[in-house]
Order: structure tokens, then sequence, then C-alpha cells
């Protein structure tokens, strides 16, 4: 006979959809805490999640699993009298906890309290007590808010995972599977007899649950549209969707009859205070931190000095959510359309996207300052991060905010951070747009002229790039802008080298040069270095190396660090042709290093083919073209024709492949890219870098050299190194030429087995700590 299950969990209707990892994690937490709460944002399934890991784990429980549901319970003093009820606990007691605990006492189950948000307090005095008396209890409970009970184990409801994308939001070929689109389907074959089964109505669905967030409520409601309406219609009107997704099935809570409502729930549990600030945050695109959120959202009635507690306050009650390992803060999109419509019925709609646009555009405009600067990385970091934000700032100034000359001064201050492949082309229609809306003559303008070409020429648009200079000259010369007419003689050095004229080329990267130095613009200066050097190496000009130290002087001098970069990698494959590869080597990991701070992927692309050639000269032609395919995603990420990628091409890669075809079949070369390209960039740099991962040692770091091992001299300069010393500021302080701490710095690489300064540095760390006494 089977034994009849104990306890009272309403059975499943409908199909439960993916969230494997997720029933996992949680039947974790429930074996190693008694008190496990599920948070999140109004639909994001918490509910379904808790009851199908009750469902799961039931027999783990002799006495049973037990829901109480709390959604439409008002008052927290009848919380015991209404857990006590599903018990069937009957009696009149004046202390229902004291008899519920009681009646618990020697009971194993899993007591399932469903939305406790807004009866936070009383389901923590209730929990404690019946935790306190029942020992073998478990409860299981979700909320919108976390508890703040002792003992809590917290886990985060995240949406349904959603279709993978390219870093423009672009979706591969073929069926794009995940939990959001497998629900979707599921749903819609209940409500549509045969759906369609063609490319674009795949596609359209992927589109629609991407914009939903993966939101499962919001997905729910999209797919019971699917009885009146094809899908593509639903994905033109969802832009509204808090006004189109109104209805839902007659047996689910009002509450869930809307997507609406269901925020509405939870914007009715906060304070006045918190629903202003949720508004106020609704300008807000792609996430932010404490301080865009205290610069744009507070005044006379929300005190800078509240935006920390409240902040804090919405991502307990999951309105909003902080990235993992990180200060910032972002809202799913559904829920920021709701603050949004409270923030127009406020009538501050207009007020704060202004003030949200110029919080980012003052943070475009200090590249002025922290471009070309210690203060570089980061700059580049923020405006990384807050790229959603600076494209919401430049549409509000070339809209409704009327200021294209702002928008002109934004997209110009970001050339350097548009010249990367997944952006490029973004930062330049900005750049077109905007010069097409201001066309009065200005400095912003000219600032703008000359960064379109820029821009042009890396695209290798010769041409238009030609007519850009042109005009940018003109309104340059006629304003007296002798700043611009200096960074505009960067323009034909790349413009030569794409028409094939390398030594063109060279001769206007010293005339850059001069400029540069002429008008004391140390910018236009290094830039010009950096390419003098690198047309030298492509002409095979003997003053190449020479270049190379120069420039990589220069810009460690100004401590630019996007630029001294580059001036590392020109280094490497400068050593690398005369077939010093360590030296080559330990130039490529270092540039890598600051890549990898400032986000510039072409620079690790760029790196990555330079320790392709050093791999391949040292006759490890396999690791040479795992190293191309690894670099080959970066490039492809943008258009195929930009100019790093063609000067790579002409002067590297090319160099790569003809040694590694020449000793390897076609079949072997073309694996090992596969095999390189399809590898998470993170591991292969981890790799080349020696960084641990996971825990584990990087070959090479394992070795634990006394102090002996280095000479005094290469002590010292271990000793500047893990400061963070430059090759240049070492042979300042020991009075020593540049050249000879270049090779004490490979001496002591070579000696201890590493491929980074930053291995060297925390070699250091270690000794100085073995050396101090022990208490």
């Amino acid at each position: 006979m089977t034994a009849r299950w104990v306890g009272r969990l309403p059975a499943e209707v409908t199909s439960f959809v993916g969230r494997r990892r997720a029933l996992g994690q949680v039947r974790r937490l429930l074996s190693a805490g008694r008190l496990v709460t599920l948070t999140g944002p109004g639909g994001v399934g918490k509910t379904r999640l808790a009851r199908r890991v009750a469902a799961e784990v039931r027999r783990a429980f002799p006495d049973g699993v037990w829901l109480v549901e709390l959604a439409e319970l008002r008052e927290g003093d009848l919380l015991a009298y209404e857990v006590a009820a599903m018990f069937g606990l009957k009696d009149a007691s004046a202390d229902p906890a004291a008899s519920l605990a009681d009646y618990l006492r020697d009971k194993n189950l899993l007591l399932l309290l469903d939305n406790c948000e807004h009866l936070i307090q009383p389901v923590v005095a209730l929990v404690n007590e019946l935790l306190t008396s029942a020992p073998a209890l478990r409860v299981l409970t979700t909320s919108r808010q976390v508890l703040g009970s002792e003992g809590e184990h917290l886990f985060e409801v995240p949406p349904l995972s959603l279709p993978e994308a390219d870093p423009l939001g672009r979706l591969g070929p073929g069926r794009p599977t995940s939990e959001a689109v497998d629900l979707f389907l599921d749903r819609a074959a209940a409500v549509v007899p045969e759906l369609p089964e063609g490319p674009e109505f795949q596609r359209s669905v992927s589109d629609l649950c991407l914009r939903l967030d993966g939101i499962p409520l919001a997905i729910e409601l999209a797919a019971a549209r699917m009885r009146a309406y094809p899908v593509e219609e639903i994905l033109a009107r969802v832009e509204h969707a808090l006004d189109v997704l109104t209805t839902g099935p007659r047996s689910a809570p009002a509450r869930h009859r809307a997507l609406k409502a269901t925020i509405g729930w939870s914007f009715g549990l906060c304070s006045p205070e918190e629903q202003l600030m949720w508004a106020r945050l609704s300008v807000f695109a792609g996430g932010f931190d404490l301080n865009a959120a205290e610069g744009v959202c507070t005044d006379a009635r929300l005190p800078r000095t509240q935006v920390f507690d409240l902040l804090a306050s919405l991502v307990d009650k999951s309105i909003l959510h902080r990235e993992s390992g990180s200060a910032r803060f972002s809202l799913l999109e559904t829920v920021r359309e709701y603050g949004r419509e409270h923030l127009v019925a406020l009538g501050e709609e207009k007020e704060f996207l202004l003030r949200h646009a110029q919080h980012f555009a003052a943070l475009a405009d200090r590249g002025r300052s922290d471009y070309f600067s210690e203060r570089e990385i980061r700059w580049f970091q923020e405006v990384g991060l807050n790229h959603a934000n600076i494209r919401l700032a430049m549409q509000f100034f070339l809209s409704e905010g009327g200021e294209p000359r702002i928008a002109l001064r934004i997209a110009a201050s970001l050339r350097m951070y548009w010249s990367k492949p997944s952006v490029i082309m973004e930062g330049y229609q900005w750049l077109r747009k905007a010069l097409d809306s201001s066309p009065e003559p200005s400095e912003e303008r000219a600032d703008a002229l000359w960064a379109c070409a820029y821009l042009e020429v890396l695209l290798t648009d010769v041409e238009r790039a030609a007519r850009t200079m042109g005009e940018c000259r003109a309104l340059a010369g006629k304003l007296a802008l002798h700043r611009v007419e200096a960074a505009l003689t960067l323009c034909p050095i790349l413009a030569d080298f794409v028409l094939g004229d390398v030594a063109a080329a060279l001769g206007h990267a010293k005339e850059a040069v001069a400029c540069g130095r002429k008008v004391d613009d140390p910018t236009v200066t290094g830039e010009a270095l950096f390419f003098a050097a690198a047309m030298a190496f492509a002409s095979g000009d003997s003053g190449a190396e020479r270049l190379a130290d120069e420039a990589l002087t220069f810009l460690e001098a100004e401590h630019s660090q996007l630029w001294r970069a580059n001036a590392l990698w020109i280094n490497g494959v400068v050593r690398c042709r005369a077939d010093d590869r360590d030296a080559a080597t330990a130039h490529f990991l270092d540039a890598i290093g600051l890549f990898r701070q400032l986000g510039h992927d072409v620079g690790l692309a760029l790196a990555l083919d330079g320790l392709a050639w050093v791999a391949a000269r040292s006759g490890e032609l396999s690791r040479a073209a795992r190293l191309l395919g690894a670099a080959d995603p970066i490039w492809r990420t943008g258009p195929r024709r930009m100019m790093p990628f063609e000067f790579s091409e002409f002067a590297v890669k090319g160099k790569v492949e003809a040694i590694v075809r020449a000793g390897i079949s076609e079949a072997a070369f073309e694996a090992a890219v596969q095999d390189g390209s399809t590898r998470p960039l993170d591991d292969v740099l981890g790799e080349v870098t020696g960084r641990p991962r996971h825990g584990s040692e990087p070959r090479g770091a394992a070795r634990e050299d006394p102090p002996t091992a280095l000479s005094p001299r290469e002590r010292k300069v271990a000793d500047l190194l893990a400061k963070g010393s430059s090759n240049q500021d070492i042979a300042t302080e020991l009075v020593l030429s540049r050249r000879t701490v270049e090779s004490h710095v490979q001496h002591i690489l070579t000696k201890l087995g590493f491929h980074s300064r930053t291995q060297v540095a925390s070699w250091v760390s270690r000794m100085e700590s073995a050396d101090r006494p022990r208490a």
C-alpha cells in the first residue's frame, strides 16, 4: 500500500518550466538552514519555485509540507491564528503562537509561508518562536523583502534565463533556447492549437522574452494574448507592456491579473519616500551607483542624506537589484516603467530626465581631464558601466532637451571609448547625429568633426574621412583652434596606412609629434609617438626600436594608461621581430594587464596576436594558432575592416599564420584556431598571465625562491616593481638607464619563473611576510 502524503500543498495546474539550478540551490539551503527566504520582485516566480521545492523535498518531512498563503491577510495580530487554523487547531487560545509552538514541538515538517512582505514583523516574531520550540521544524518563506531574522538564509530568485545575444544585442541564427522562451512556448501552446515554427516567429518570441526581462508573470500574460494576436503584434505593443498586459486567469488572485497590479502591490508597501525614490530612479538605464542616485534624485523633498538608506530599503523590498560583487543597482524594466508612470503623474519627468542627462554629460566631460592621466582607468570603467545612461543622455539632448551642442560635447569626449570594435559604429552614429543637429560653427562642432574623422579612418572609410577632415580644418582655422588643428594631424597617419603608403604614414606621424609639441598638447604628442613607432615597425624602418622606446618613456612620464598599454604592445612586437622573445612576452603581458582594467578589447586582441607571434617563433605552433583564435571573437564584435585589425593582419597576424601553416596541417591549424575562439576569454587571459583561477596556482607561481635568488640590485628593482613603479620611475630612483632597468626586469621574471609584474609584486609581499618576526 502506498503511504498517504501528509500536509497541505496544492497540486500544480500548469507545467513547471526550467529553474533546475535554482531548485538545487534552494534545496541545499534548506538542508543547511532551518529558515530560508526566497526574495525577488513581484511576478519573478517566488511562489512557484517555493512550491516546487516543497514538493520535491516532502519525502524528507514525515509530518508533511504545509502551505499558508498570507497575501490576503492584512492584520499581523491574526497571523498565528491563520497558521494554527491551517493545522486544524480550532481552540480560542489567548496565545495562539504558544499553542502552535506546543503543537509543533515534536513535529518534523516544512512550513511554507507565502507572501510575507506586508507582515514582516509578525512573521519574524512567530517564526522565531516556532523554530525555538520545534527543533525538527524547517520554514520556507517567500517575500519581496528580507525578513531580517536571525539564522535566515536568503535566495534571490532570478528572472528566467534569456536567449543569448552578442555584445550588440543581436540574436544568433537558429532557435534561441532559454527558460523564458520555453515558458512562453509552453503557455502559448495551451491557448493556440498550432504555433508557427518559422525563424521569424522564434526570433519574435525571443525578442519578446528579452523585452519582458524573463519575468515569468509577464511572459505568461503575454503568452495568453496569443489567443487573439500574433506574437509579432504583441511584441510591437509591448513597449507599453503595463497597459497592454492587463488580463490573467480568473482563477488567479486579483493581484496577479495584471502586471501593473503585481508591481503596484510592491509600490503600496513602500513608504512615501521610497515611492518617490523609486519613481526618480526610473530615469536610469542599465544600472547606477550611489553617487549617481545622490546626484540625480535628491532635492529638498528627498535629501541626499536619505539616499543611502533608501537604496538599501528598496533592495530589501526587491524593487532594486544590487549587482553581484559591486555597488551598482538596477531595476527590472517592468519595475522601471511603473516608477516612470508615477514620475509622470507627479509632473517631475522632464526635470529628472534633465538632471540625469546633465549628470552623465558631466561624466563624459571628465574625459577632458581624466583621459591621458592616472585617473584614466577609473574614467573608462565608469563610462563602460554607464553606457546605457550615456546613450539616454545623448537622446535627451538631441530631442526634448534641445541642446545638441551638449550632445556634440559628450560624443567628442568619448572618442577613445568609441574606438573599440564593439561600440565604434554606435559612437560614429552618435557623432553624425549630433553634427547634423548642430550645424552652427562652434568649438564643440570642431571637436566632434575631428573625433568623427578619427573614427572614419579607424573604419577605413578614407574618402569620407578626407571630407570630414577638410571641414574640420576649415572650422578650426576660422575659430583659431590650434589644439584641434594639431589633433587633426593624427588622422592622415591612419589614412596613409589604410591606403598602403606606410612610408607616408611614418612621415605624417613625425609631423604630428612636432605639432603636438608646438601647441604643448601631450595627448597629441603621445598618440603621435605611438603611431610613429607603429609605422616605423610596419615599414621596416631601422628607427622602430628607438621610437618605440621613446613613446613608452614619454607615456609613462605622462601617466597615460591606454596609450602606455599601446606603447607596451608596440615595444613587444619590435622585440619579437628582434627575436627577444622574453622581453616581448613581458611587454605583451603588461599591456594585457592595463587593457583588461581599461576594458579595451581591441588592445587585448592586439596583445593576443602578439603573444601568438612569440609562440610561433618559439616553435609552439598549435598554441600560436589557439591564441589567434582567442583574439578572433574580439575582432568579430565590430566591423571586420578596422584599422587596428588591418595593422595586425599586415604586421603580425600574417607572419604568425605563415609560420604556423608551414609547420602543421591545415586541418590542425583550423582546429586549434577553433579551440581558441570557443574558450572563454577570461580563461585564456588567466592562462597567459599566470593568474590563479578557482583557487589554483598558475604555472610557474609555486616556486618559493628565497630572496638570495636575486642579486641585491635585482631585489631593489623587484621592490620598486611591487610598488607599481614604471621602468622609467625605477631608472630615475636607482640612477640607471631605462634599458638597464628593462634588462633587470626581464632577468627577475626569468629567475622567478614568472610572466608578469603582478606575480613579482605578490612574490615580494610573500617574502616580506616571511621576513617579519613572528609574535
